[in-house]
Order: structure tokens, then sequence, then C-alpha cells
């Protein structure tokens, strides 16, 4: 359908923010299950990806791609940026070895979501 968001898109929307909810209620609740050196810092984490799920939950809801663009645009700004400054964390010790899963995790989603993001706008360009 012209202007429509593909099936692809709005599933890893949906599987993206059911991950981002159960990540970040984890951070928020219990810090110390995922080894926080500040809870504090683990908490604001966690809060900033309960409030890109809420994003990626209303982008899955809408199905018009000029009304869901700018929400997944932002979603693959945060996944590129989280990845790479928990990998940093990692790299120079800051951040224990075992956040190497849910960094992967980003780095899949950060080119999962600009994959489709930039397939989503040609084909809407196409078709108009």
């Amino acid at each position: 359908m012209k202007g429509q968001t593909s099936k692809g898109l709005r599933i890893t929307l949906l599987v993206y923010t059911i991950y981002s909810v159960v990540y970040g209620l984890l951070h928020v609740i219990s810090p110390e299950l995922v080894g926080a050196k500040d809870p504090a810092i683990e908490r604001i984490l966690g809060a900033a990806f309960l409030v890109f799920a809420l994003g990626a939950g209303l982008a899955y809801l809408e199905r018009a791609w000029e009304r869901v663009k700018i929400a997944v645009l932002l979603q693959v700004a945060w996944m590129i940026l989280y990845t790479i400054t928990m990998a940093w964390g990692i790299l120079v010790g800051g951040i224990t070895a075992d956040a190497w899963p849910p960094t992967i995790i980003g780095a899949v989603f950060a080119v999962l979501l600009t994959t489709l993001y930039i397939r989503e706008g040609r084909i809407n360009k196409a078709e108009n």
C-alpha cells in the first residue's frame, strides 16, 4: 500500500519494543543484576530504554511512513550511539565484559533499523 510501512519494519519495531522494555525495566528495577558499578547510572540507562521503547511502540502502532520515519530515525541514532558507547566502555574497562551480549544485540538492531529506514525511504519515494 502506498505510504505504508512494511511488515518487516513493523515486526522489527515490535521485537525492538519488547526487548527494550525488558532491558529497560531490568536496569531500572534491579541494576545489581546487570553488575552495575553505579546503580543510579544504570537506572538512567534503563529509563532511556523505556522512553525509546515507548517511541518504537507508538511507531509500531502507526502505519503511515510519513508519521513513523522520525521515530524510526531516533531509534537508529539511539542504537548506534548506545552500541558505540557500550563497546567503548567495555574496551577501556569502565564496563564489565558481561555487557558484550546486549552490546551485540544493540549493534544488530542498529544495522537492522538503519537498513529498514533506508529501504522504507526508497520504497515510499518511488511510490510518490
